[in-house]
């Protein structure tokens, strides 16, 4: 198992944390003035409707990255913490380290990564 720094890793996955706040912010703040202000569907274009609808979905499909995002944050905090950080969670090889400095809160190696992910477009088309 390779060693890391602890305080590194940590600021690393903080930043990380710090930026899915902010995107989620930022989402939040345009949903917000979306909605306020003048009814949205008087003298509407249809295709504006169908435009403001798909950067509805947008914003809801980026949050539940953003919630993916900082469970897996947590998930990497506990591996920190149990001294397991680096380890894929799945096969137990080491995550190379430019992986982990791309991506502090990643718990798979890049092929069990792979794995996983065609997996869930698998079962969701």
């Amino acid at each position: 198992m390779a060693e890391y720094d602890r305080e590194q890793v940590e600021a690393r996955l903080n930043q990380r944390e710090a930026e899915l706040t902010k995107t989620r912010a930022s989402i939040d703040s345009e949903a917000e003035g979306m909605t306020s202000g003048v009814r949205a569907d008087v003298d509407q274009h249809p295709a504006d409707s169908g435009t403001e609808m798909y950067e509805q979905e947008l914003d809801e499909t980026t949050k539940i990255l953003i919630d993916e995002g900082e469970q897996r944050i947590a998930e990497a905090r506990k591996s920190l913490e149990a001294g397991t950080y680096g380890t894929c969670i799945v096969c137990g090889k080491d995550i190379p380290p430019a992986r982990l400095e791309a991506q502090p809160e990643a718990v798979r190696c890049i092929e069990d990564q792979e794995r996983y992910e065609a997996g869930l477009r698998m079962t969701h088309g």
